[in-house]
């Protein structure tokens, strides 16, 4: 995990997060028949999360959204690499999601593209009671714009938010081209 700046002066994160107030989020998790796919990774990965107890009908919850094709290329200017990808989650008051690495049915074709990156953007101002965590870090009460760089792209994570307002993320992958 790397510290890579606040990307704050580069983005308009309160006119972005209004903008997300307009758009109609993709829910995830809460067992929603969209969200379980027929990827074995995903299943497993489901499994696992009820095993330990996890409620998956009512506590496992999250939103994404779209990043703003204009969002996208400023944070590809901000970080120094070629855009592949975004999406910005919500964990509403309330809601977790349980450790987990992200899964895609894409990744052979990112790997032949090169190697991807990822990093994630804290776009809520400091707010007790909400935390992201990633393989051995704990990230609470993050300035608005702090951009960590992940070291491993599908690095295990999760978030819970017991605070009182929406807790919102960035998450950017972008791709390091083969030489």
């Amino acid at each position: 995990m790397k510290y890579i700046g606040n990307c704050s002066t580069a983005i308009d994160i309160p006119a972005l997060l209004v903008h997300l107030s307009k758009q109609e989020p993709r829910t995830r998790g809460n067992d929603q028949p969209d969200d379980i796919h027929a990827n074995p990774k995903v299943i497993e990965l489901k499994h696992a999360w009820e095993q330990a107890g996890y409620d998956t009908e009512n506590g496992v919850w999250w939103l994404n959204y779209y990043a703003p094709k204009d969002i996208a290329e400023k944070f590809s200017e901000f970080v120094g690499v070629k855009l592949l990808g975004g999406w910005i989650t919500c964990v509403p008051p309330g809601f977790c999601v349980p450790w987990h690495y992200d899964i895609t049915d894409d990744e052979a074709d990112y790997l032949k593209m090169g190697q991807p990156v990822r990093y994630t953007c804290h776009l809520n101002t400091p707010a007790f009671g909400q935390a992201f965590m990633l393989e051995g870090h704990i990230f609470s009460n993050e300035e608005q714009g702090n951009v960590y760089q992940w070291d491993d792209w599908q690095q295990w994570h999760g978030g819970i938010n017991m605070g009182l307002e929406p807790k919102f993320l960035y998450n950017f992958l972008g791709i390091i081209p083969h030489e």
